[in-house]
């Protein structure tokens, strides 16, 4: 299966398998910027093969529902290809705006599902932990004079609905796998070729 054919398939129902799939594309890349890519691959891979094992099937169903809910797919793909090689400020803010925004504006309505009792806390924890390091890391790259308590304000506010513990454990993962989609596609912009401007306005 191709690249952008797997892409596609994560951003829009995100699986284990697919995670596995896009590993040996990543491994064969010699690109410096392939190897944070693959590294969070497995740990989005880990963290969906952990929740999928402890999803009921009425669970799984009721996730994919919300996934679809602005789901990332084949536009953010396109987008990320024409931006590829632009500023990558620039790509993260796009993909961060088109991605996150419609996710908290449905997360009102993901939290009137009826709260089914799992065991994800430590789960959730781990991953936000990781998540926290992949934020600021991204933002020391793109922003490196941005001063630390700016910094800190933004990923708190940008991590502060997955990070609540009275939030419906089933939004908080749909929350976070939406933050890996986003955060994937933000770690293989680099790795696309420029779009040639004739072939935008076909």
């Amino acid at each position: 299966m191709a690249l952008e054919d797997l892409l596609q398939r994560i951003l829009r129902d995100p699986s284990p398998d697919d995670l596995w799939q896009i590993h040996p594309y990543l491994l064969a890349m010699p690109a410096p910027a392939a190897v944070p890519a693959r590294e969070l691959a497995g740990l989005f891979y880990s963290y969906l093969s952990c929740v999928r094992s402890k999803l009921s099937s009425k669970q799984h169903s009721a996730l994919a529902a919300w996934l679809q809910v602005g789901a990332l797919g084949a536009i953010a793909l396109e987008d990320m290809i024409h931006l590829a090689g632009q500023d990558h400020l620039r790509v993260i803010t796009n993909l961060f705006t088109a991605g996150l925004a419609t996710s908290f504006e449905a997360l009102s309505s993901f939290q009137q599902v009826k709260a089914w009792e799992t065991e994800f806390a430590s789960v959730h924890d781990e991953a936000v932990w990781k998540l926290y390091e992949i934020l600021w890391q991204l933002s020391v790259e793109t922003q490196p004079d941005l001063p630390v308590q700016q910094r800190l304000a933004l990923i708190e506010t940008l991590l502060a609905a997955v990070r609540d513990p009275n939030s419906n454990s089933l939004a908080r993962v749909a929350l976070i796998i939406r933050l890996f989609q986003v955060l994937l596609l933000v770690r293989l912009a680099p790795l696309f070729q420029p779009v040639p401007a004739e072939e935008k306005v076909r």
